[in-house]
């Protein structure tokens, strides 16, 4: 999934407590749960951004998952600008 200026939607604006979702992206107001359910069931979320099946994302593993992903980067420099 991308978003933001790689978005093919780029066009559109999601409007706050929206969501965008698929591709092409279809934009879901909070009271379509179930139709977005339907589309995002299918991507697959918790496999697609943290690498762990579904039936094992539980929030201490997807806390564990987000620790280690942002712990990559604890190491990180901004570069001074030119």
């Amino acid at each position: 999934m991308l978003a933001g200026p790689s978005c093919r939607r780029a066009e559109a604006t999601v409007p706050i407590g929206w969501i965008a979702v698929g591709d092409p992206a279809r934009l879901f107001p909070p009271e379509r749960h179930e139709e977005l359910w339907a589309t995002q069931r299918e991507l697959d979320f918790p496999q697609t951004v943290f690498g762990i099946a579904r039936e094992e994302a539980t929030m201490a593993r997807v806390t564990e998952r987000y620790t280690e992903l942002f712990g990559a980067h604890r190491d990180d420099r901004l570069l001074e600008e030119e």
